[in-house]
């Protein structure tokens, strides 16, 4: 008996001596880890996962084999062969990749578990055809995404906006930019008044997204609903984008990546002009009037006025052309990155530059872009990682953007058809001096682009360094800081001569930036039996910072130089200081049960430093459900995959710094102080928004279908809003909470495959977006909130009952059959009330793409049905008669509506007026009049291109090669004449949708692009 125990007990000894720990970590190709990849011994029911930092700890016996997997990467089979650290690479597999995706905080997770709706887009996705702002790229590929461009210059903003408005501060409704798991500002910091301040235009200077390197983006992840961004604090509450730039690969050697774009702009769409008639007024030429009521332009020698006060008989003929002033723009995109990844570290280094020109002459926007990402394994249990982008961007000219001398569309549109534009490119009568000017109000386009100029020069550096140490097998730390600073010196100046300043204007404004973000993340992983568990623990302190400093003077002492030193009149200064600081606790639990149920649940709590002390801290959480169905049941054969998800979620939000408490103003003269005219509210609470969300997702036939439908539903409440109220107790407004904004909608995105071969391939893609947000309630006592305002006394408004972006303005008088009332042939204007609506009614997105062999053809079209456009451009191109629409109104124009009758009733109008009275008869402000559908179908993509296969690559001593022509926006189809729908205003700092204020035309873009890497 005791030889067979002693027989046992040496048996189990030396099994259990054969067993040892095995460590390891798991990375993709960027040597990024891969949290919750699954570790099995082949042939044994034993394994385990990794843990956020992709660490693994498992028992396992010389010579067994682990079978190492995660969903959308290859599976690998390593055979144990020493107890050495192991370091494992998962390469991705193009059958699974969308199966992947990059959630919040920068965690990589499986879609199926996902309980919110996410999308991602790929670098290839995105980096199609090369745009001046990367965030334009997205536009028409994800379902609830909305992004609008501005007709502002060669340096044009974008409004980005995620299902919908939630504010009523319309600023306040973009979502938050995330680069390599830390936030980058994307705000407009503008220059100037509203869109129609004539001595004080507004220029687009970019925002802050479109200074970024698209060539180092490796995916843009987009984070739609509350659940989705929780754990970003108040700041997400609109949601969240998510950037992950590039990592260093394993290669032989040093990896070289080269791009290079080349583009051409043109104009996309020029007002149609008419041209029969000439300048003047009533049949007859006369000069100065900016009209082209004037006389046939049949030929006949006339004295014609040239410059003011300067005549020549020439024909009397149309030599009118718009192309004659704007040029083909260029743009040129180059960059060059370097790559390495060893077992103990990798880089990416690369480096981007930018030369653009604009269609409108003398303008371009230059810059240069660093990016160095590196990853270093210092010990087996820490790694550390740094992301750095430094870049500088500049221009020597900008427009300004906007109704007014100093715009250029301004001066184009009071133009006559018998002018030469090429005759004024000689714009100086005496230098530096008077110019030669078309009409006495106006300034000679040639003159405001050369000569009235608007320069700016910026540095910026932003990017992370952070650190993440395995405490233990199962217990990991994870810490990061993160910067965004920034410098902006700005320049313009206004010549002597310009109409809105005679005696000529120099301003500078320097805008400094800086934004921290630290965070701090414990993470718990545990599995056990059929449960998978991952529990964290973290901390943020945001805080951020913004100075201006603001000079300008109006006349200077000798013509021609712009330097603070010559002006010689006093220059209004102002500095203004901004400061903001969050801090932030937050946890968050996912739980897996046997592969087909995920439970994620977070919490989050900020303190912010803009709300008061009885109201500054905020709690929030989100829970979310994700249920694979296919998992469960048994599916027809044509269901692939079929998941469930549910999710429920509340986000704080504050508000701007300063609002509580009242403070003196710098008066106009040195050593005085002004009150304020707002009324600040030392007891305001947080905003906060409740969300629910239901979706499904589904595969069909082999995956060559794809399914993904959402409803989503939220509520927006304790809005802190600017209150107008009477001045009688001398302030003008009060800021308060108020109001409640209702939020729904559906999304659907659809995926389909009808071709696939060894050298052919289909793909067909449709997102669909349809969004409602209704304006609940304001205050008790408040019938409407003047959210925006546009020209001419149109405003944005928010009414209870209403829809965010509802457009208020005067309109015809109608008698009760709604027929409009004429008098003396003219029709009356008064009534104010709803015009229109500037969001879309619904959005679809549809993209093709066709491979054969190395070629690939591919589009995507953007279609966005409903909505309205106020059109300055038709309102003044009609008052000056030279639009093409004016042509037919020369015998003169009876208006179709009705007239009194004497005896308190109406008959048919017959009086006829002539086409200059008919042209002012209907005023800029009669809203109704100068609004449009504002419908439209884009083909916003165009792609053909060929890529080497690898054989001839290699021969070539390349990895791969791809040249393609390429063009964006080069068709448009809508009903609004003479301009883009798509054109939005610019009021200072802010966007403003709805309202074309004589914006330069949008431009259309073609050329090509290569991509090679050796």
């Amino acid at each position: 008996m005791n030889k067979i125990l002693t027989f046992l007990i040496v048996m189990i000894s030396s099994v259990i001596l054969a067993q040892t720990e095995i460590k390891g970590k798991v990375v993709d190709e960027f040597d990024m880890p891969i949290t919750g990849a699954n570790i099995i011994i082949k042939k044994k029911a034993k394994g385990t996962s990794t843990n956020f930092d992709g660490v693994f700890t498992l028992k396992a016996a010389i010579n067994d084999e682990l079978v190492v997997s995660f969903m959308g990467f290859k599976t690998r089979f390593i055979r144990v062969k020493s107890t050495k650290f192991l370091k494992i690479i998962l390469k991705e597999d193009a059958n699974q990749l969308a199966e992947v995706i990059i959630t919040s905080l920068g965690i990589k997770k499986e879609k199926k578990a996902l309980g919110y709706s996410a999308t991602e887009l790929k670098a290839a996705d995105i980096n199609i055809v090369k745009t001046n702002n990367i965030v334009n790229s997205l536009s028409g590929k994800v379902a609830g995404l909305q992004v609008t461009g501005a007709s502002t210059g060669v340096a044009s903003s974008s409004r980005v906006v995620i299902r919908g408005e939630s504010s009523l501060n319309i600023n306040s409704n973009e979502p938050l930019f995330i680069l390599d798991g830390t936030p980058v500002n994307n705000n407009i910091f503008g220059v100037g008044g509203n869109a129609t301040n004539q001595r004080d235009m507004p220029t687009d200077y970019g925002n802050g997204l479109s200074e970024l390197n698209a060539d180092d983006f490796e995916s843009v992840t987009v984070l739609k609903g509350a659940a989705a961004s929780a754990l970003y604090g108040s700041r997400a509450a609109n949601g969240v984008i998510v950037i992950t730039t590039k990592k260093g690969k394993k290669n032989n050697g040093i990896g070289v990546e080269i791009n290079s774009s080349t583009m051409a702009s043109t104009a996309l769409r020029l007002p149609e002009l008419q041209t029969k008639f000439g300048g003047g007024w009533a049949g007859k030429y006369a000069s100065d009037y900016g009209t082209n009521f004037g006389p046939d332009l049949n030929g006949k020698v006339i004295d014609q006025e040239v410059s003011l006060g300067e005549y020549v008989k020439k024909p009397f003929k149309n030599r009118y052309n718009l192309k004659d002033f704007f040029k083909t723009g260029f743009s040129f995109q180059n960059s060059i990155a370097l790559s390495k990844s060893t077992d103990t570290g990798s880089f990416y280094l690369s480096y981007g530059n930018v030369h653009n020109t604009g269609i409108v002459p003398n303008t371009n926007l230059k810059g240069n872009n660093y990016r160095l990402n590196m990853s270093r394994t210092i010990t087996d249990k820490w790694t550390v990682n740094v992301n750095a982008n430094y870049i500088n961007r500049k221009s020597d000219n900008l427009t300004v953007s906007g109704y007014g001398s100093q715009g250029i569309m301004y001066n184009l549109l009071w133009n006559y058809i018998n002018t030469d534009l090429k005759d004024h490119k000689n714009y100086w009568i005496e230098k530096d001096v008077k110019q030669r000017r078309l009409f006495s109000w106006g300034d000679n386009p040639w003159f405001i682009v050369n000569e009235n100029i608007n320069a700016f020069n910026k540095t910026r550096l932003l990017g992370n360094i952070s650190s993440n140490y395995q405490l233990t097998d199962k217990l990991s730390l994870l810490t990061r800081i993160g910067l965004d600073e920034s410098n902006d010196f700005r320049w313009s100046r206004r010549s002597i001569g310009s109409h809105r300043n005679p005696n000529g204007m120099y301003r500078e404004q320097k805008i400094k930036f800086s934004e921290l973000n630290a965070d701090a993340l414990l993470s718990y992983s545990n599995n056990f039996a059929d449960f998978t568990t991952k529990t964290s623990l973290g901390t943020n302190t945001f805080k951020q910072k913004i100075t201006e400093g603001f000079m300008q003077g109006d006349g200077l002492a000798i013509p021609g130089m712009y330097t603070a030193q010559n002006i010689n009149v006093s220059a209004v200064k102002r500095s203004s200081l901004y400061q903001k600081e969050i801090n932030s606790v937050y946890a968050f639990t996912n739980i897996g049960f046997k592969k087909y149920l995920y439970l994620d649940f977070s919490v989050r709590n900020d303190w912010s430093s803009t709300l008061p002390s009885s109201n500054n801290s905020y709690f929030y959480p989100a829970a979310s459900m994700s249920f694979l169905a296919s998992e469960v049941f048994q599916m027809p054969n044509f269901i692939d995959f079929l998941k469930v998800r549910a999710n429920i979620a509340k986000v704080g939000k504050d508000t701007d710094p300063y609002r509580l408490k009242t403070a003196y103003n710098y008066g106009t003269l040195n050593g005085t102080l002004t009150n304020s005219s707002q009324l600040l509210n030392a007891n305001l609470k947080p905003e906060t928004t409740v969300s629910t969300e239901f979706g499904i997702e589904s595969y069909f036939l082999n995956k060559r279908i794809s399914l993904d439908a959402t409803y989503y539903s939220a509520t927006s409440k304790n809005q802190i809003l600017n209150m107008n109220v009477s001045g009688a107790n001398g302030y003008n407004s009060i800021v308060q909470n108020a109001g409640e904004i209702k939020n729904n909608g559906f999304e659907i995105a659809l995926g389909l495959k009808p071709i696939k071969t060894a050298d052919f391939e289909w793909d067909i893609t449709a997102n669909f977006t349809k969004n409602k947000s209704e304006v609940v309630n304001l205050l008790d006592n408040l019938d409407t909130f003047i959210i925006a305002e546009g020209p001419d006394n149109i405003t944005v408004e928010a009414r209870p009952g209403g829809q965010m972006g509802d457009i208020y303005g005067e309109s015809f008088i109608r008698n009760k059959a709604g027929e409009i009332i004429f008098e003396k042939g003219l029709p009356l204007t008064g009534n104010r009330k709803k015009v229109g609506n500037y969001n879309p009614d619904w959005m679809l997105g549809l993209g093709s793409s066709i491979s054969y062999k190395g070629f690939n053809l591919s589009a995507q079209f953007d279609i966005r049905q409903g909505g309205e456009i106020y059109s300055y451009t038709n309102a003044v191109g009609r008052e000056s008669g030279i639009l093409a629409l004016t042509e037919s109104w020369r015998d003169g124009v009876v208006g179709d509506g009705v007239m009194s009758d004497g005896n308190n009733g109406y008959v048919k109008n017959t009086v006829k007026v002539p086409a200059e009275a008919w042209a002012y008869a209907i005023p800029r402000n009669n809203a109704e009049a100068n609004i449009f559908d504002a419908s439209y179908v884009k083909l916003r993509q165009l792609s053909f291109g060929y890529s080497l296969n690898n054989k001839t690559a290699s021969l070539l001593g390349l990895q791969s090669m791809s040249l393609s022509v390429v063009g964006s926006n080069l068709f448009l189809w809508t009903d609004v004449p003479n301009i883009d729908p798509e054109a939005q205003a610019l009021n200072g700092g802010s966007l403003l949708p709805g309202f074309e204020v004589t914006q330069l035309p949008s431009s259309k873009s073609y050329g090509f692009k290569l991509n090679m890497k050796f």
